[in-house]
């Protein structure tokens, strides 16, 4: 199975940058992983934000071709445990499921057309967490996965 990660916004914060590389580098080991940056729109005073959230949206749609599977990582979406990921993941490679995509939105969220686009609404945390965040939650969750699956010890 190959992943990868849509995500309104670039990786700013040094910390993160790292910490995806890290995890892009440990991924790789056992599968493809690609991050896919779409362009961010300005948030000001007084903006339309369903405007705003559809642009984002339209830009995340045009990323991926028509059949890879696809999940949206979104707050109100369905919370699941590690071990429900882990399961989650599972069904999918029992499916022939061949490429997954996962989206995070930007800081006003997922469009509704992305939400209705995908096969699957997970999230992440109950938390609210910025794109660059939940980006590098979901990296060390799927490394985790992996290497279960893999049969080796994850360390903690």
């Amino acid at each position: 199975m190959k992943y990868a990660l849509v995500t309104v916004g670039k990786f700013k914060a040094p910390f993160i940058l790292e910490g995806m590389d890290l995890y892009r580098r440990r991924i790789s080991r056992y599968t493809d992983f690609s991050v896919l940056p779409v362009k961010e729109e300005k948030i000001s005073h007084g903006c339309n934000e369903t405007l705003i959230k559809q642009k984002e949206g339209d830009r995340i749609l045009e990323k991926i071709p028509a059949d890879g599977y696809r999940v949206a990582l979104d707050q109100g979406g369905r919370p699941l445990a590690s071990e429900q990921w882990f399961d989650f993941l599972t069904d999918l490679g029992r499916q022939g499921i061949k490429k997954t995509f996962f989206f995070i939105g930007g800081p006003l969220g997922l469009s509704p057309q992305v939400l209705a686009q995908a096969q699957q609404v997970l999230s992440l945390s109950s938390l609210t967490l910025t794109h660059e965040m939940s980006a590098l939650v979901f990296s060390e969750q799927l490394y985790r996965y992996l290497t279960v699956q893999a049969g080796e010890k994850y360390h903690r």
